[in-house]
Order: structure tokens, then sequence, then C-alpha cells
């Protein structure tokens, strides 16, 4: 029990880092993101949108991961959102801008790494689909718990484990 406790711990706090620093990337250069993402979605009024909610959505997915409310529901979300990443990036790569920046990270593409490919960008998307898996199926409670994990911790890792 303590062990799926750990990796759910481990997983949550890393794909909710992933998801603040790519948000907050986004919010901090949003007329950049919003030009960069304009050049492939066809509709202004869908990239304005793209552009205005998925950067909050990132944070508040981040923040509910980091605090340990919701990990299941968020984490499944979480699945749904990298997914449909997932697929964009396949079709840019199918379309011939694999090399392109994504802007993953917005304008925190420059301060981590410079800037991260469509393919590198589709690695880093899978990793965090098995980070909200892991989230998923070893978090031990139950699903609608909204109880941050700093206040539970100690009951979890100090319960003794289950007979076989």
């Amino acid at each position: 029990m303590r062990y799926r406790y750990w990796i759910a711990f481990g997983a949550s706090i890393l794909l909710a880092l992933v998801f603040i620093t790519s948000g907050v990337g986004k919010l901090m250069g949003q007329s950049a993101f919003l030009l960069q993402i304009s050049t492939y979605i066809v509709s202004e009024g869908a990239a304005a949108m793209v552009a205005s909610w998925l950067p909050w959505i990132e944070v508040v997915l981040g923040l509910c991961l980091l605090v340990g409310i919701l990990p299941q529901i968020v984490s499944g979300i979480s699945t749904l959102l990298v997914a449909g990443f997932i697929m964009h990036n396949v079709w840019m790569i199918t379309n011939g801008f694999g090399q392109e920046p994504c802007g993953c990270l917005g304008i925190m593409d420059r301060v981590f790494s410079g800037e991260l490919s469509t393919v590198g960008s589709l690695y880093v998307d899978i990793g965090l689909v098995v980070l909200a898996l892991a989230v998923y199926f070893c978090y031990p409670g139950r699903l609608l718990n909204t109880r941050p994990w700093f206040l539970r911790w100690r009951e979890i890792v100090e319960s003794p484990p289950a007979e076989e």
C-alpha cells in the first residue's frame, strides 16, 4: 500500500509541475502563444479560445494535482488533455511540422531548454500520460477524495500492510 502512495505522490507532483510551468509560461506570453497556434488553427475564434482557456486549465489541473484534491478525477482529465496534445503532435508531424517549435511551455521554452520540437513534445506527452495513469491507478483512496495529501500522508504511510 505504501509503495502505491509514493508512486502516485511522485507522479502527481511531476505532472503538476509540468502543467503549472506550461500554463504559467503560456499566460506570461499569451500573445506569442496565440500567434503561434493561429498558424495551425484555421478559425481565429477557436485559436483565441484555446489561447485564453488552455493555460488556465493547465494551471488549475496542476494545482489540484499538487495539493491532492480529487487526484484520480484530475488525472483522468489530464490523460484526456494530454491525449489531445498527442493527437495534435501526431497531426503536426504527419504534415511535415515535426521540427517546428511546439510552444508547449509558452515563454518558458526559452528558460528551460530552448525551443522544444514537436517530436520532442510527443515524447514528453507520452511520459505525461504514463504519469497521469500512475496517479489514477496507484492512488490509494476513494475516487472523490478531496482531502489534501499533506493532511493524510501519515495515515497512509504508517498504516499496517494489508494481509494477503
